[in-house]
């Protein structure tokens, strides 16, 4: 009887030792040595990286919602609308075009969203001292997923030149000249603006193309000598005012694409011209 229970009360001391490790090998030691409290420490002292802060999306003075015309403007707009009423000149207008998108809803009067932006535009602008004329108008834009739940701008202002002499039309001037005449007319409108363009040339790599154009009278042959006559001309003058000749294109199409009647003595003035036109490269 003594050697069972002497067996009994063995078996029970190496259960005991050998739950006693068990524990201590779970609790104590981990991960080849380190302590649980080490480990802790170790995980206290990581860095914690916190998460970026959303990005604010920074638009621009004007925008509008999907739909809707009314311009939205910001702490930009007035510092954009000093910047626009500075640069007022005489014989220039305001050109303002406004976006839209065709899958938009018009609900205004007007064409299209696009010229009743502008116009809403060109309100904020005559509430100040500005005097010049301003044409508006309107442009179809690619579409955007994204547009239709976010503000969108795309508002273009732009000063043209417009007198008896030069005419800026979207992307390009016309300059006219008298009947059968290869000279420019001697007038300082235009030289001013071929100045104008001379220096907005420096410090790029923009080249001019210059198309000479005529009236109806005389043989289609001698018109497209005459319109690049024109042509070479006004790149002789932008030439003498500095800049490179290989950077001016110089091209006729003679009484070709008339932008008026040739059927009345104004119609033909404005079809004796040189149509000039900046390109990117």
């Amino acid at each position: 009887m003594k050697k069972i229970l002497l067996l009994l009360t063995l078996l029970l001391f190496v259960l005991l030792v050998w739950f006693s490790w068990q524990w201590y090998k779970d609790t104590v030691l981990c991960c080849g040595g380190t302590t649980v409290t080490e480990k802790a420490k170790q995980k206290s002292s990581t860095p914690v990286i916190a998460k970026p802060d959303p990005v604010v999306k920074k638009y621009g003075p004007l925008v509008y919602e999907w739909n809707a015309d009314e311009p939205i403007t910001n702490d930009l707009w007035p510092d954009k609308k000093a910047e626009i009423i500075a640069a007022a000149a005489d014989s220039k207008v305001l050109k303002i075009t406004g976006p839209y998108y065709s899958d938009e809803v018009n609900n205004t009067s007007y064409e299209n969203l696009g010229i009743a932006r502008a116009e809403k535009v060109k309100l904020l602008l005559q509430d100040s001292t500005l005097t010049a004329d301003i044409e508006t108008a309107g442009k179809l834009v690619q579409e955007n997923d994204t547009l239709q739940t976010e503000p969108f701008g795309g508002t273009v202002m732009e000063w043209q030149t417009r007198n008896e002499n030069v005419q800026e039309i979207d992307d390009k001037a016309l300059i006219y000249f008298p009947y059968n005449s290869s000279k420019k007319l001697e007038n300082e409108n235009i030289n001013n603006y071929l100045k104008d363009v001379a220096k907005n040339l420096q410090g790029n790599e923009h080249k001019v193309l210059l198309t000479g154009y005529t009236d109806s009278k005389g043989n289609a042959p001698s018109n497209k000598r005459l319109g690049l006559y024109r042509a070479e001309a006004i790149r002789n003058l932008l030439v003498a005012m500095g800049v490179t000749e290989n950077r001016i294109i110089v091209d006729s199409k003679g009484e070709e694409n008339p932008i008026a009647s040739n059927k009345t003595k104004e119609g033909r003035a404005k079809n004796r011209r040189v149509e000039l036109q900046i390109q990117d490269n």
